[in-house]
């Protein structure tokens, strides 16, 4: 989205406007959960969040994690580019014990996952049949039939405090109110569209990378899908480590 000079004034903005302070309003609505810890979902992916959750991740990652900067910048630069063609892909700030690196700051679609009833929940595949068809006719890059086919199943594991389900509707009107707070950054029908809505990785990579990254990842996946091998991808790994926080 921005570039470092812009992220930084975005930051900025967010502070003195205590976006912060109304972002953890709507997610201290939500129930407490407790779940079993199987990580089904952080496997599954890296889930989309809004411009102003990237920033308050962005700002946790400067200010706490400085020792696991390289690891999460070459992690998240992989699963950028690789994850419509590898399926080994998980979210980058899952750590080797099944838990999440970014707990306090992770966002609203993580921290609503299971609090859907069955009823409401929708399958949660991950739309990708059209992209598939068209990343093929148009670049010669074979999606993973393991990714068009796979389904985010519904979650029974996930204990709330209240003891309920929460409507969807009431779901969708606390994502909506995350959303307004991308307004001051960008324009209204944008956010409407869900133009800010990318995941983790993708904003990372759009400040560490700039707006060219998307332009480069065709070339590496094609690398990927059609060889195995990750010479180029290795390139930009190598650019991004030297990225400060």
């Amino acid at each position: 989205m921005l570039q470092p000079v812009e992220l930084y004034s975005a930051l900025g903005k967010a502070d003195q406007n205590n976006f912060f302070q109304e972002l953890q309003k709507i997610y201290d609505s939500l129930p407490q959960t407790t779940c079993a810890g199987c990580a089904t979902c952080c496997n599954w992916g890296s889930p989309p969040a809004f411009f102003i959750e990237y920033l308050n991740m962005y700002k946790y990652l400067r200010d706490n994690l400085k020792d696991k900067w390289t690891e999460f910048l070459e992690k998240s630069t992989e699963y950028y580019y690789l994850e419509l063609v590898d399926p080994k892909q998980k979210c980058p700030f899952l750590n080797s014990d099944n838990k999440c690196s970014i707990y306090p700051v992770r966002p609203f679609t993580c921290r609503s996952f299971g609090l859907l009833s069955k009823e409401d929940f929708e399958t949660g595949d991950r739309g990708l049949q059209q992209l598939a068809k068209k990343y093929w006719e148009d670049y010669g890059i074979k999606i993973a039939d393991e990714l068009v086919n796979s389904e985010l199943p519904w979650c029974d594991k996930v204990v709330s405090d209240r003891g309920s389900y929460i409507p969807k509707v009431d779901l969708a009107g606390l994502a909506v109110q995350i959303a307004k707070l991308d307004y001051t950054f960008f324009p209204q029908e944008l956010v409407d569209q869900e133009g800010t809505l990318l995941s983790y990785p993708a904003h990372l990579m759009n400040t560490v990378l700039g707006t060219g990254a998307r332009a480069r990842k065709i070339k590496v996946m094609k690398e990927f899908s059609d060889f195995g091998t990750k010479n180029l991808l290795s390139t930009f790994i190598e650019k991004a480590r030297t990225f400060q926080f």
